[in-house]
């Protein structure tokens, strides 16, 4: 009696701790424990293994990273800690079987880890989960990483054969989270790229290959661009870092405009009797109407005068409303703009009016009826109109960010960052009296004025406030529309707007031409749940 009364009072003297025992990456049980030190929950736990097993390693809870982490045996312990013990089954007759490159075990009075290399790994056994502890995360490491700290990221994948956008955060954290305890805030890009590729790996459909240049995996971790969601969750760790911790010392760097779309056209400056030809010719089409008698010749003009005309503007970067001085009939004859596009990327300007509303538009229409998405749009009367209502979609998919604030940001919700690309006005005036001086204060580009509502029949007109521009459209239709402003954007090697870069960046996807900028990773992850819908 007075032994279990002496027990009594000592456990109330010791901390009471929550204990998790895993065995090969498997919770074997959940137990309550009143112990000292760590030492103790290790042999405590030894004696609850169903199986011969070798202790592998003991993480602590943090409530400040709110992850496990490694501790040091001699750490003291508190009340109502959290703690993981792990350990490794032992084959009879054999070594610790591991899919990692390494095996560590318990060293003396240091209770540090020593590195030994392995031997007789048997690819395929039960064994070969991966040591949690060690080297980069491939991907069977990362699956059972996933199956301890995420399932529901597992569960996602095989209901909808995809991830949703919050499980695919949850992973990265997950992937990030145990390579920079491993490896510390600044892995090497061999180490961050395996990763990348153990995710792709597991979940095949995130991989999205576009074009030659790439692989799949670069919208995780891009090795030439330093760019990608693992990179990004990276950055946003070391912010909180003290300046001892750090490896580079903030500055600030002039860099290009992450929006600017580049015109990838290598043109010679034309000779001196070329230039007295171009100009010539510039004069003829000055003076000619805009009819479809004069069409041909004005064509004929346009084709005499591209390399001139392409040459000036990549070198030059004339404003919109100089080259609409120099070339008036691409206000007059919008559709010119298809002719210029075309002949800078053959073969490509009608893809957007081909996969817009026959494949992206049902799709995007499907996510705004799903009541289970982050992004789930109620339906309005307003918003009846196809093509408009999957506009909106794109820009709650795509939203403005705050990071890489550039030139022509200005504070914008996601809400009302479709204004960016569409402004809805009354029918009954023209574009230009419609032109708003507030946004041309801003240096606001270019942008489509609908006059009228999408769901009705309206009229469309591109304007560019600041530049005194007004193009009106001889189509009645937004799809129409949409294609005509992108292509005045790449022949007049325009920036993108800074609030909407990202949309733009996925019209350039659509337009099969290789995505512009280095913060593309939130694109390509939309492109690659629209592959996978049926």
């Amino acid at each position: 009696m007075a032994r279990a009364a002496a027990t009594a009072v000592q456990m109330e003297d010791t901390p009471k701790i929550l204990v998790t025992l895993l065995l090969d990456g498997r919770e074997i049980c959940k137990k309550i424990h009143h112990l000292n030190s760590a030492a103790e929950i290790i042999d405590g736990c030894k004696r609850l293994l169903p199986c011969t097993a070798e202790y592998h390693r003991i993480l602590k809870f943090s409530a400040d990273f709110h992850e496990y982490i490694d501790t040091d045996l001699n750490d003291n312990v508190q009340n109502f800690d959290k703690f993981q013990v792990l350990f490794n089954s032992v084959k009879p007759g054999g070594a610790l079987q591991w899919a990692g490159q390494q095996n560590t075990e318990a060293a003396g009075p240091s209770n540090q880890l020593k590195v030994r290399p392995l031997s007789n790994d048997v690819p395929g056994s039960s064994n070969q989960l991966m040591k949690l502890g060690q080297g980069p995360a491939n991907a069977d490491r990362l699956r059972a990483l996933i199956q301890i700290k995420g399932p529901s990221i597992l569960a996602d994948y095989e209901a909808s054969g995809t991830l949703s956008e919050t499980s695919r955060k949850l992973l990265v954290k997950i992937g990030v989270s145990d390579l920079v305890e491993q490896r510390g805030f600044y892995p090497s890009n061999e180490e961050k790229l395996m990763l990348a590729k153990s995710v792709i790996t597991l979940f095949p459909s995130l991989k999205i290959k576009m074009g030659e240049e790439n692989e799949g995996f670069e919208h995780f971790y891009d090795p030439v661009s330093h760019n990608g969601f693992i990179e990004i969750k990276l950055r946003n760790l070391r912010r909180t870092l003290h300046d001892s911790q750090r490896r580079y010392r903030r500055k600030r760097a002039v860099t290009s405009d992450p929006s600017f779309h580049p015109v990838s056209i290598t043109l010679q400056m034309p000779a001196e009797e070329e230039e007295e030809t171009m100009v010539e010719w510039m004069t003829v089409m000055k003076r000619m109407k805009p009819s479809q008698e004069n069409l041909t010749t004005i064509k004929q003009g346009m084709e005499k005068t591209y390399d001139s005309r392409r040459f000036w503007i990549a070198n030059n970067s004339p404003t919109i409303e100089e080259i609409f001085q120099q070339y008036p009939h691409f206000v007059d004859m919008p559709y010119l703009l298809d002719f210029e596009f075309e002949k800078m990327y053959p073969g490509k300007a009608d893809l957007f009016l081909q996969k817009w509303e026959g494949t992206i538009v049902p799709k995007l229409l499907r996510m705004a009826t799903t009541k289970e998405n982050p992004t789930f749009l109620p339906s309005t009367p307003e918003s009846d109109e196809p093509c408009f209502r999957a506009l909106q979609m794109l820009t709650y998919l795509l939203p403005p960010t705050a990071s890489g604030r550039g030139k022509g940001w200005t504070k914008c919700s996601v809400k009302s960052a479709i204004s960016y690309i569409l402004d809805i006005k009354p029918p009954g005036t023209s574009g230009s009296r419609h032109m708003d001086p507030d946004r041309a204060a801003k240096n606001q580009q270019p942008h489509l004025l609908c006059l009228g509502h999408p769901s009705t029949t309206a009229q469309y007109i591109i304007v560019a406030e600041n530049n005194k521009v007004a193009i009106p459209l001889e189509d009645n239709s937004l799809t129409c529309a949409i294609d005509k402003l992108f292509k005045m954007y790449c022949v007049c090697n325009l920036l993108y707007p800074a609030q909407l870069t990202s949309v733009f960046n996925f019209f350039e996807h659509l337009y099969d031409m290789p995505i512009s900028g280095g913060k593309r990773s939130k694109v390509v992850e939309l492109i690659a749940r629209l592959h996978a819908m049926l």
